[in-house]
């Protein structure tokens, strides 16, 4: 189609799964991988695209998990603290490109990841963790994003933005 102005890493796969499991080291190897290892690859593929376009964004999608941890989540937590790492190395190496690298954290969003979690349970947590007392919706999550792509936020980078309801704040 000509061209790459945006690029967004946003992969997620989650097991709870105890350090001592028999199935530990398989599912670190795949977090790792699928979380973490492919975010670079994918972007060193675009580099050639991005630096010709005029308004060049990247932008990583981590979770709470990478600001906190949850018990048997250490792949998982492990990898998208990684991913806040990464966006702030490439924040720092791709700026003089004009590139901005940002990275979201969701929290609790209702995604085929919490399908599967009872709503009773769901709104147990909710109110229990996060200050809307709710899980958050796709779009909410999407309009940051959005708003962290368009042309005029050309001098943020490096961010990493909590969309969580609350959950941060109200755990910090």
């Amino acid at each position: 189609m000509g061209g790459l102005d945006i690029v967004v890493n946003n992969a997620g796969i989650s097991a709870l799964v105890a350090l001592e499991d028999e199935n530990y080291a398989s599912n670190w190897r795949r977090s790792i991988a699928v979380m973490l290892t492919a975010l670079p690859e994918v972007i060193r593929a675009a580099m050639p695209f991005l630096r010709r376009a005029a308004h060049p964004r990247i932008l990583n999608i981590a979770s709470t998990e990478a600001l906190g941890a949850t018990a048997m989540l250490s792949a998982y937590s492990a990898a998208k603290a990684g991913v806040v790492g990464l966006t702030r190395s490439l924040a720092v190496e791709l700026g003089h490109h004009g590139i901005t690298v940002n990275c979201i954290c969701p929290g609790p969003i209702e995604t085929g990841m919490t399908a599967s979690i009872a709503d009773a349970d769901k709104a147990l947590f909710a109110r229990r963790r996060t200050a809307l007392r709710r899980y958050g919706k796709p779009e909410e999550v999407a309009h940051v994003a959005l708003s962290l792509c368009v042309p005029a936020a050309s001098f943020i980078t490096g961010a990493i933005v909590p969309v969580d309801g609350g959950l941060s704040a109200r755990n910090a």
